[in-house]
């Protein structure tokens, strides 16, 4: 990810990763699905129906040619569920279902095009599967359908495990949605950092990890600079800060109230100073060496800024918010 993203020039652009229509197991069909998007302010979309390519064409969203290919095995038996995205070569991929997962990733990414590795806990995808295999930019860190329908929608272990093994992957969130009716549908997705609303810009800039992934709130800035970290976001419930091991930072509104609580009466930080700004109430905390300043703004966190502290390989910033939506930033490395 670019370390300047927030900053940097251009437009945020809006779309889902892995849809499915009638021809495949979808209940919609193709021009429906579109439909379905467009009428909910999406700006791009992969139609990824199982094992073939759903060639459609429209002037509501900007489409990117995709597929869901099962292939090969992983330890615990399953097979692993690849997108290739940005391929139109239907029978190529089919040929290739029967070889290795490498094989296909390979062949995937030869076409100047990419792979994603879907739902890796629905999968039952282990650290060592994930290790085992090169190529693929990224892995669902959230996958809508399979948490309404097995709560394993949730990825984020196997995404630190990797991350904390030097293999440097993007998270992504997607609908993987079959239904649609808002059931299993816009639930994920990646708002993408493009120059110009285009096809090629939007491809580019994901393989870049110009992007950041939500199922709610929203990211409006972050950056890190001279052991400074900054985010800024819509108004969340806690703000977390993830690194190797036990290095990192959270902080929630539960958390918060009670060191307000507490300053007074149990000096269980260095120095707690609470000031008012408008409508925002601002806190400032002494934790040794290091300092956090966390500013709230009518019950919710929009501001959380670290100084002084040290991560390891890397960190990416996770938010929540009071419906427990969530979004994830890349990470940024060390």
């Amino acid at each position: 990810m670019d370390k300047n993203l927030f900053s940097s020039s251009g437009i945020w652009v809006r779309g889902n990763l892995h849809a499915h229509t009638k021809n495949s197991d979808g209940l919609l069909s193709p021009e429906e699905v579109i439909d379905y998007y467009f009428s909910r302010g999406y700006d791009f979309l992969a139609i990824t129906d199982h094992e073939k390519v759903t060639t459609v064409k429209s002037e509501k969203l900007i489409l990117l040619p995709g597929s869901e290919i099962s292939v090969g095995k992983c330890l615990l038996g399953d097979s692993y569920h690849i997108l290739a995205i940005n391929v139109d070569n239907n029978e190529a991929l089919q040929k290739y279902k029967n070889e290795s997962v490498q094989a296909l990733l390979d062949f995937v990414n030869k076409e100047k095009s990419f792979t994603i590795v879907a739902h890796p806990y629905w999968s039952k995808l282990t650290h060592s599967d994930l290790l085992n295999i090169e190529g693929y930019i990224g892995i669902e860190v959230y996958n809508g359908g399979c948490d309404i329908e097995v709560a394993k929608g949730f990825s984020m272990v196997h995404w630190d495990n990797l991350l904390t093994q030097g293999k440097n992957v993007y998270g992504l969130a997607t609908d993987d949605a079959h239904y649609y009716g808002d059931l299993d549908s816009a639930r994920g997705w990646i708002n993408v950092k493009v120059k110009e609303r285009s096809a090629e810009e939007i491809l580019s800039s994901i393989k870049k990890g110009n992007f950041y992934s939500s199922s709610g709130p929203i990211i409006e800035y972050l950056s890190y600079n001279e052991n400074k970290v900054e985010i800024r976001t819509s108004p969340v419930e806690r703000v977390d800060f993830v690194s190797e091991g036990g290095r990192g930072f959270s902080v929630s509104l539960d958390t918060y109230n009670k060191v307000k609580q507490a300053k007074d009466k149990v000096r269980i930080l260095g120095k707690v100073e609470i000031t008012h700004e408008r409508e925002n109430e601002i806190a400032y905390v002494e934790l040794g060496n290091s300092k956090i300043t966390i500013k709230t703004e009518r019950g919710g966190i929009i501001s959380v800024v670290l100084e002084g502290f040290s991560f390891k390989k890397y960190f990416r910033a996770e938010i929540t918010d009071h419906n427990g939506k969530k979004a994830w930033s890349n990470p940024i490395l060390f």
